[in-house]
């Protein structure tokens, strides 16, 4: 028996269990990932990574070399000239041009003297019948006039000021007007604002034209083809703070803006009566809503062409350097 226990002892350590097998196990790679976003899925195992074109096929336009820098005494191509404002800053304190031959302290008074010449039809001085209708109108655009005979100056914006609407030949017409004043005017000189019938009817004639002159476009005969916008050529740059200056009085004071009334003799309607009707300035109607004709001495295509030319994009409170008027009055 103590043989088999023997045996037996001999037996378990000859066939006992195998000693532990030792597998190598390295730490898996350290992933960072943005604190705002996930990190990349691994791509699957058995896909291998796209093979990538020599670089000598590479397209050349689609891999520029980078722009040389300019060289440091030069400013970079996207900034503005040292002695330029950018676009987006507010307006100098004094006006850019060192040669301006006005301020906005100056406001002449070039109508000083003028009379009104008597009226025609039966029409009040400075005034005619438009064709067919029971109405007159001012045969040439508005200078004003305060209380008194005091000459007004054309460069001037009249809001608060007592004036009265004049028409004659050889004025500097009223620029700077709002539909407000502009009605003011007309009421203190016993008239009003025209209508857009009446309007229409003295610029259209009775063959009713596109141009005062006529159905075909004649370059030069109105006052509406100034190259360089008045405003950019004053303050010397189109920087986009210049938009918000065009009720400076300078403006108008520049060559080649308004003309004195009368002077362009073949911008007259059919009649010969009306002048300047298309161009020079645009002119206020009797329109609550606002709406001004005509076009100005930049611009009398923009909006229609002519005659047709119509802006309503403006309440009556509005007024800049192109805005005047001319008044209608019923025929008694």
């Amino acid at each position: 028996m103590k043989g088999l226990v023997v045996l037996g002892a001999l037996l378990v350590a000859a066939c006992g269990p195998p000693p532990p097998v030792r597998i190598r196990v390295d730490p898996p790679p350290e992933v960072t990932a943005h604190d705002d976003e996930p990190p990349p899925e691994s791509p699957p195992a058995e896909s291998p990574p796209p093979e990538q074109p020599p670089l000598e096929d590479a397209p050349q336009d689609d891999d520029p070399l980078p722009e040389e820098p300019p060289p440091p005494d030069e400013p970079p191509p996207d900034e503005p000239p040292p002695d330029e404002p950018p676009p987006d800053e507010p307006p100098p304190d004094e006006p850019p041009p060192d040669d301006a031959v006005c301020t906005a302290e100056d406001l002449p008074t070039p109508n000083a003297g003028l009379v009104e010449p008597a009226g025609l039809d039966g029409c009040p001085d400075g005034m005619a019948r438009i064709g067919e209708l029971a109405a007159c109108m001012d045969r040439w655009e508005a200078f004003l006039e305060e209380a008194g005979a005091v000459p007004f100056s054309p460069f001037a914006d009249p809001t608060g000021h007592d004036v009265i609407a004049r028409s004659a030949p050889g004025a500097v017409p009223q620029g700077y007007t709002s539909g407000v004043s502009a009605a003011a005017a007309c009421a203190a000189a016993g008239k009003r604002l025209c209508s857009d019938v009446e309007w229409t009817r003295a610029c259209r004639g009775s063959a009713t034209t596109t141009y005062p002159y006529g159905n075909t476009r004649e370059p030069g005969v109105c006052n509406d083809a100034r190259a360089i916008h008045p405003a950019v050529e004053y303050f010397g740059t189109s920087a986009s703070w210049i938009w918000s200056e065009l009720a400076h009085p300078c403006i108008n004071q520049q060559q080649d803006t308004v003309d004195p009334t009368g002077t362009n003799e073949g911008c007259v309607d059919d009649s010969g009566r009306f002048f300047d009707l298309m161009g020079n300035l645009h002119e206020w109607i009797d329109d609550p809503a606002g709406t001004f004709r005509g076009g100005f001495y930049v611009d009398t295509v923009l909006n229609g062409s002519g005659c047709l030319y119509r802006t309503t994009a403006h309440n009556t409170s509005h007024r800049d350097y192109s805005t005047g008027f001319r008044c209608c009055a019923d025929r008694s």
